[in-house]
């Protein structure tokens, strides 16, 4: 058994093999991106609340003082970087491969997290074919690629590192088919694809 499950009248065993790779490789290239933004959105927020602080220190009304870790932005840096911590080590001890070890809490400056986060992508895509093997790895797995989809969504971004190239469209034959992975109605991942020229969209569920 495998993290990923094969339909028993499955004319290619190998695809669903072949897919769960696919979205593996998808989820762990976004953590540079999602943990660069989101540090990056935290400084930043933080820098505005000084400065509102400044402002208002001798002044009278309302001023949300609620740490920025507190907010949704620390939040998801927190999560992701947590779970992504556990996932690692939980993997490397299955397989027998030593992960890096990321340091206990996100870093503050947005260069070293992505750096962090590198080292984390590239050791999960070397390992990827050993860790497969593990079905136990499963539940950790979807835990932390939910989180990470969920980062992404919120950050109202669509841009996103993709290892596969584009696809051809079978409504206008533009190669611009790109993938996504969203959540589905009960909160799994779902593969959309969508052309960037003609807009034409495809949702596996």
């Amino acid at each position: 058994m495998t993290t990923y499950e094969i339909p028993a009248d499955a004319i290619d065993p190998e695809a669903g093999y072949r897919l769960w790779v696919d979205s593996f490789l998808w989820h762990v290239d976004q953590l540079p991106y999602v943990v660069e933004t989101t540090v990056t959105l935290v400084v930043a927020s933080r820098g505005l609340q000084a400065q509102q602080l400044r402002e208002r220190v001798s002044g009278g009304g309302f001023y949300d003082n609620i740490p920025i870790a507190d907010g949704p932005e620390g939040r998801n840096a927190a999560a992701v970087w947590q779970a992504l911590r556990a996932y690692l080590v939980a993997a490397a001890s299955r397989i027998g491969i030593e992960a890096p070890e990321l340091p206990p809490a996100v870093p503050g400056e947005s260069d070293l997290a992505r750096d962090w986060a590198y080292a984390a992508n590239e050791w999960l895509a070397d390992q990827v074919h050993h860790i497969v093997e593990h079905p136990e790895l499963g539940e950790a797995e979807e835990a932390l690629f939910r989180l990470i989809r969920r980062a992404r969504r919120q950050q109202g971004e669509h841009r996103t590192v993709r290892r596969a190239a584009p696809e051809a469209c079978d409504t206008c034959g533009a190669e611009e088919v790109r993938i996504d992975w969203v959540d589905g109605p009960d909160g799994q991942r779902v593969l959309e694809k969508a052309c960037a020229t003609c807009g034409e969209r495809f949702t596996s569920d």
